[in-house]
């Protein structure tokens, strides 16, 4: 390690003026990187947005805790770096660089790394199922590479999977492999087999073995089953308890906790979350093939009622308002421009696999006809006993569709409440609020539809 820790160091030269006397903002690292502002903290390291001096660009940069560090700590940084710098995959962090800088007599190991511009996947609230299966498709695509390179993760969990949006689809990282070991390796001196997060410790590791492929598959059903039902598999208070289960209780469907889950991919969850690596599944391409073979149920309508000729529109606004969905979930055009929002539909019809649909409401002046006239368009039939508005929302709960409320601005009051009940509801689906006024609701982009 000691060899290898010195080929990644530069180490730098005792009149060389980037020697550091102090470490924070504002410094800057091999007179390359500056660190602009601290993005995030752990047990082991401090991570700052940075910029690369030398190739003009945002970086992230992560550095041990000198308040904090250990012989251990120091151990598990070196190994990140000798891990992360052989790992090159679009679903996994870029690492840039590995080395050490000096501070007040120290001389501390730090990583420079790709910044990503996205949300965790613990913060990222209700998903659709598809979505769900998208983002586990993508992590068995960074944990099969990982494996086969010879390594094995440990710290799969929320925190650590990243969500970089692109366009109308989201994008996964995973990051922090300062838990990362090669396959069949002892642990460090002092290390437990219980590092990582208590939640999602397959039973093998509570067990003291060593973790594998078969760890990581658990974590991967821990992490899939939260997704799902918003809450982990096993949790308490007290985290022997916690250990206890992980060993010896069987984690409930979770069917009985969300409804309408495709039974295939809770087959899955419960494969992966087996007590022993033999029941799980054998590899993470496995797990990924598993998850193709889902086929999420669609109604037939479910295609759309876009016109068939859409007058042409500026491309510089049409350009501009899919740009603006791209942000936000609710965008008002401002101009009352039917024309281009149909245009901006028509160009963007691919990227919603539920459709895009035209609630034309200029005929509608009673504002108690506006959710049915949304449900008779979108075929929503009312269910017994039940209020409208649920048998609307369960329908568009699982579908990634665009809805495209036009001329709404003389029942502005009627759309804000339909809009504030569908989007917390319903993850996947967007809206065009054509109007003459803006909606005044807090994720609205209003947007006056003229070229700049």
């Amino acid at each position: 390690m000691k060899k290898l820790f010195g080929r990644l160091s530069k180490a730098p030269q005792k009149d060389e003026a980037h020697t550091q006397t102090s470490f924070g903002v504002g410094t800057k690292i091999h007179q390359r990187y500056r660190l602009d502002a601290e993005i995030g903290r752990g047990g082991m390291g401090i991570i700052y947005r940075a910029h690369d001096i030398l190739n003009d660009r945002e970086v992230a940069v992560k550095i041990i805790n000198a308040a904090t560090a250990n012989a251990l700590s120091l151990d598990q940084f070196k190994r990140e770096m000798e891990i992360s710098t052989k790992l090159q995959h679009p679903h996994i962090v870029t690492t840039h660089e590995a080395g050490t800088v000096d501070t007040n007599g120290k001389s501390l190991p730090f990583l420079v790394m790709e910044l990503v511009q996205g949300t965790s996947l613990d913060k990222a609230g209700n998903l659709t199922y598809a979505r769900i299966i998208d983002i586990a498709r993508q992590i068995c695509d960074a944990l099969a590479y990982i494996h086969d390179q010879g390594f094995v993760y440990r710290d799969l969990k929320p925190s650590n999977i990243i969500l970089e949006p692109r366009g109308f689809q989201t994008f996964v990282k995973l990051l922090d492999f300062g838990l990362a070991r090669p396959r069949g390796e002892a642990y460090l001196p002092n290390e437990s087999s219980l590092a990582g997060t208590v939640f999602y410790l397959a039973p093998e590791l509570v067990n003291g073995e060593p973790a594998d492929v078969g760890s990581d598959l658990y974590a991967l059903g821990a992490v899939l089953y939260e997704m799902i039902t918003g809450r982990v598999p096993f949790s308490n208070v007290d985290e022997q308890t916690i250990l206890t289960q992980h060993l010896n209780e069987q984690v409930a469907p979770p069917s009985q906790s969300r409804a309408d889950v495709p039974p295939a991919l809770e087959s899955i969850v419960m494969r992966l979350l087996a007590k022993t690596p033999q029941e799980r599944f054998g590899s993470a391409q496995e797990v990924g093939f598993a998850l193709e073979r889902i086929s999420i149920a669609k109604t037939a309508a479910a295609i759309g009622n876009l016109p068939d000729a859409i007058p042409a529109a500026p491309q510089e606004p049409v350009t501009e308002l899919i740009g603006l969905l791209t942000k936000s979930r609710l965008v008002t055009l401002l101009s009352n421009d039917e024309t281009l929002a149909l245009a901006a539909a028509s160009q963007t019809k691919d990227m919603f696999s539920d459709g895009i649909w035209l609630i034309q409401l200029t005929s509608i002046h009673d504002p108690a006809r506006v959710m049915p006239t949304v449900m008779e368009v979108l075929n929503v039939s009312e269910i017994p006993n039940r209020p409208p508005v649920i048998a609307l929302i369960e329908f568009l709960r699982e579908k990634h569709l665009l809805l495209l409320l036009s001329h709404c601005g003389h029942l502005t009051g009627a759309c804000v409440q339909l809009i504030k009940t569908i989007l917390p509801a319903c993850p996947e689906v967007r809206i065009v609020a054509v109007s003459t006024q803006a909606l005044n609701l807090p994720e609205e982009i209003c947007y006056k539809g003229t070229a700049h």
